[in-house]
């Protein structure tokens, strides 16, 4: 067999290997004609972005024919453009799990869409419409229940991010009824907090995409202690899922760089708005002694 035959043997393997093209490309570069690395260095000083446009476009930038380019497309170890640009979507499928993968992707999406505002748009408010399509009904319901009964104390934490989403729920509770405390995002002082929990208890977490493991940790110690534990979240499977009694999902993907929690704030509001709802006339009672305090305290007319 000869080298030749060998060396693109081996390229076929590596297309189909966990090695990125980027890799593929640097251990072939001194092998190419000098019309193909002139192709495979515009990929690679434009990666993945380039890759991502179509094949003559690709050429007329990287002034390469279109023979040059499926020359260096064979030797990649692929066997159309096609196939490259479905490896190189699924790289940055992979990397979304950080904001670097992410922002690469929306730079690529922004040289090849129209109406990037729109395509945002659109993108949070499929996340809002799956959320409440797919919510489970009796969970959601249970959870605004035990959020409206004044004699369950609730305790409420979120993450890096999340702890925003955390403290409107409070803040609003707070209004509603008493008994509401935000745990705060310094694990440190958590013990202080749940030496009292129980049966009585409510636990609301929000934890999302890299899941942090002492909300993890707190939520399987409060379901220990019998608590009521909700998760909100943005997958059915985090973690943290398998000692809630409750599961609200809601996608935080966006077609930008950095999560959306737009849905999570959708299902947060929906709580709120269901619990202010079953509290009844106690809240009507509530909220007017609250006024009469504002306008005592604060001289708010």
């Amino acid at each position: 067999m000869s080298a030749g035959r060998e060396s693109a043997m081996a390229l076929n393997g590596a297309a189909a290997s966990s090695r990125t093209v980027a890799q593929t490309l640097s251990e072939i570069m001194s092998e190419l004609t000098p019309r193909e690395r002139r192709a495979a260095e515009h990929l690679a000083a434009h990666y993945p972005v380039a890759g991502l446009a179509p094949m003559a476009r690709f050429a007329r930038s990287a002034g390469a024919s279109s023979q040059t380019v499926l020359r260096l497309l064979a030797k990649l170890g692929f066997k159309s453009w096609r196939g490259l640009q479905e490896r190189l979507r699924a790289e940055l499928a992979a990397e979304r799990a950080s904001p670097l993968g992410r922002w690469t992707a929306h730079a690529a999406a922004e040289l090849l869409d129209g109406d990037r505002l729109a395509a945002f748009g659109a993108k949070l408010a499929e996340n809002v419409a799956a959320a409440f399509r797919d919510l489970d009904r009796a969970e959601f319901e249970a959870t605004a229940r035990r959020l409206a009964d004044p004699k369950r104390h609730v305790l409420v934490v979120g993450g890096r991010f999340s702890q925003a989403l955390a403290r409107l729920l409070v803040r609003h509770l707070e209004i509603i009824r008493g008994g509401v405390e935000e745990i705060g995002s310094l694990s440190a002082t958590w013990p202080d907090r749940l030496i009292d929990v129980g049966r009585r208890t409510v636990i609301v977490a929000y934890d999302v995409r890299r899941y942090q493991r002492d909300v993890i940790r707190l939520c399987a110690f409060a379901a220990e202690r019998g608590a009521w534990v909700v998760l909100l979240t943005d997958s059915a499977d985090a973690p943290a899922a398998a000692h809630a009694n409750a599961t609200l999902v809601g996608a935080t993907e966006s077609a930008g760089t950095w999560d959306s929690f737009a849905s999570l704030l959708a299902v947060t509001e929906a709580l709120v708005a269901r619990a202010t709802e079953l509290s009844g006339p106690e809240t009507v009672e509530r909220l007017g002694r609250l006024e009469q305090i504002r306008a005592r305290v604060l001289g708010a007319e």
